[in-house]
Formats: structure tokens, sequence, C-alpha cells
């Protein structure tokens, strides 16, 4: 809400949601509303919007809700927030049309969120001449290279304990580079990248990419992934990465200096089901996560004679494990995830093939989170390496 702009009648129980950082805010255009967060079910309201837009959204929602053996639509249910129903609601004596959806962010004390718009062309079949060029104009230097734009998010910044918001016209500035210090901003990196953080966001975005991959049923415009966790909860994970990684170094430092592989201290290892070493008595458990070793293998071999990529697909593989066990016992929670939103101008394909203008925003997405775990192995490597 504006400064000056009366509070909105709205029925009892309901608020507009303040962490909203895209779309249309109550009322800052003619005959618009935006978000309503409602406390008591942990869910959120998302205006249905224009009404054939509005009724393409919820027939979307409904069809991934009721498939029972469409592959394309089954698939979709782990990556989209679940779907609560419509319904018609009075707003300042008007009634709006809502799409009621799980709050990603209830629970959260400090909700860090980023919109990512997929795709370099956000303009459905049936949008007009205007239309299609007021888009095109949008956000160029990222749609043209990227395949996505960030129209807004909001962080709780660690280093100076205030929240930040970014906006379109933050958004609009940004290019291929650039954006990169977004993603930053947004991940609290001014305090060091953190693994786990980025394990949760990766095992949701690779979930995507999948889908992307291989679906052939729909073509999305406009469309978003929202990225959502929690800075309350990141604090003190990045305290004990960085308590671990000053473990790490010193430990490092006395093997170096000891009389041998076999001196005191040392202690006898098996394999685990990544290729580094499992906990024994006297080392690590899984909720002292040393940094994997399956990690720093895979960034030793990574050069343009090695197969990087493969590397890659293994990790994909077993992100399940190697999720839970970044995670630890001392955090047990997924406190982040990121999730498919904004289906308005879903259409189905005409064509039985992918929807390469949707694959290319994703694979971009992934492939720069996936840059960022390679950075952060190397910020949180010991001094010297790995043995």
């Amino acid at each position: 809400m504006s400064a000056g702009q009366d509070y909105p009648t709205l029925p009892e129980g309901l608020q507009p949601m303040d962490d909203q950082v895209a779309g249309h805010a109550f009322f800052d255009t003619a005959d618009s509303v935006g978000l309503l967060k409602c406390s008591e079910d942990a869910s959120v309201l998302k205006p249905a919007g224009k009404l054939l837009c509005g009724l393409r959204e919820i027939k979307f929602y409904e069809q991934i809700q009721t498939a029972t053996t469409e592959t394309d639509l089954l698939a979709l249910k782990d990556t989209i927030p679940q779907y609560l129903g419509h319904m018609k609601l009075p707003v300042d004596g008007k009634l709006y049309e809502f799409i009621k959806l799980s709050d990603l962010t209830y629970g959260m004390l400090e909700p860090c969120i980023m919109d990512v718009k997929i795709g370099c062309r956000t303009w459905d079949p049936q949008a007009s001449e205007e239309k299609r060029k007021a888009e095109e104009s949008k956000y160029q230097a990222c749609k043209r290279n990227l395949g996505f734009c960030i129209p807004g998010f909001q962080v709780y910044s660690i280093a100076n304990g205030r929240r930040m918001r970014y906006g379109k016209d933050y958004g609009k500035k940004l290019t291929e580079v650039t954006v990169k210090d977004a993603f930053r901003k947004f991940l609290n990196a001014d305090s060091g990248l953190c693994r786990q953080l980025l394990m949760q966001f990766l095992s949701d975005l690779w979930t995507i990419q999948k889908w992307a991959r291989t679906q052939t049923s729909f073509r999305l415009y406009s469309s978003s992934v929202l990225l959502v966790y929690d800075a309350r909860r990141l604090k003190p994970v990045l305290q004990y990465q960085s308590k671990s990684l000053s473990s790490s170094s010193s430990k490092l430092t006395s093997c170096n200096t000891s009389s041998g592989p076999t001196g005191t201290g040392t202690s006898s290892t098996t394999s685990s089901p990544l290729g580094g070493p499992s906990s024994t008595p006297g080392t690590p458990t899984s909720g002292e996560i040393e940094p994997l070793q399956h990690y720093f293998k895979i960034q030793r071999s990574h050069s343009a004679f090695n197969n990087y990529e493969e590397d890659m697909k293994a990790m994909r593989e077993n992100y399940v494990f190697m999720r839970d066990n970044l995670v630890g016992s001392y955090e047990t929670k997924v406190w982040a995830s990121a999730r498919m939103i904004d289906f308005a101008h879903a259409f189905p394909a005409e064509e039985s093939t992918i929807d390469s203008n949707y694959l290319q925003g994703v694979e971009s997405l992934v492939k720069i989170f996936e840059d960022f775990l390679k950075d952060c192995e190397l910020e949180n490597s010991p001094k010297g390496g790995v043995p």
C-alpha cells in the first residue's frame, strides 16, 4: 500500500501480502488487486486477473490436480504450489475472482523471495500487436541472452539486518553479466555462498529442468519460477559452515605436519556412496558435514579435457542423498524451495515438441546455480585443497 492510501476493506482473516515482489500490488492500476494472505490456513489468494487469463490458469491448476495418467501433468504436481481451489471475494465492496494456493513462505520469519520470469518470448499467441511490442521491449538484455528476467525480489540482508527490495526498474537494467550479482544479493552471498541453500534450490530446479526437457503438452508464456528461503535459517547455517571450514583447515594443517599417514590423530575410513570417506569413530557425523569429497573430485577434474557434464549428471541423480546429508541433523527441515507459478498464459502445444522457449530460461537458471555451487566449493575448500 502506498503512503496515504486507504486500507482496502477485506473479508475477515485476509490482508494484502506485504512480501509480494512482482505483479500488481493493491490498486496500483485501475481495477486491479494484488495477492492476499490468509492467516488461518497458510494460504495465499492470487487474483485471477482478466477473465480469459483467469479461467485459463484455473483450468491449468485443475488439470494438474485431477491428472491420473497424463505424464506431463503428473510430473508437475511436485513443482507447483498446492492448488486449493478458487473463489469470489469482496474487496472494497466489489467481487473479485481469486485462486487459492499454498503459501510457500509460511512459517518463515525473514522470507527472501525472487520472481524469475521464464522465456525469451513472454507474450502468448493471442496477444495484440501492442502487447507483443511492449513485452519485446522489456528486460531485453536478460531475455535475449539467458531466456529469463527478474521482475523483482526481496532479501533480508544478513550484513545489515534490513529488508532490501528490488523492483522492475532494477531488473530491467540487468545484463547477462550483472544478473549474477542480483542472484548473489538474493542469496546473501556477501556473507558467503551457502552449500545447503544452493543444494535445496538445485534439488527443485533440477526437477523443473527434467520436466522442461521432456514435456511436449504445453507452451508456457510469462510463467515464473519463484525462489524462496528463510534468511533467519540461513544465518546459523553460514555460521556453522564457517566453523566447519575453520575446523577442516586446522585438521589439514595438523595432517600436513604429522609424521606420516599412520601418525597420531588419523583413523581408517570406508567408502561412502559418493566416493568419499564415510564417518568412522572419531570423525564427523552427518550432522557435522565436511565438504563432500565428491564435490572436490568434480571440481578438480573439471577442465576442457574432462567430462564435467557427466559428473554433474551423477550429482543430479544423487541429489536427494546429498541434500539430506548437507542439511544434516542440526538443520533437518528444508527451508528453501523453487516452484513454478503463473499459468495465465499456459496453452496446449500444437506440435508434439518441447517448449524450447521455456527450456532455454530454465537451463540458464540451473546453470547459474550450478556455477554458484562450484564457486561455493572453492570458497569453502580448506587452504591447499583436499588430499
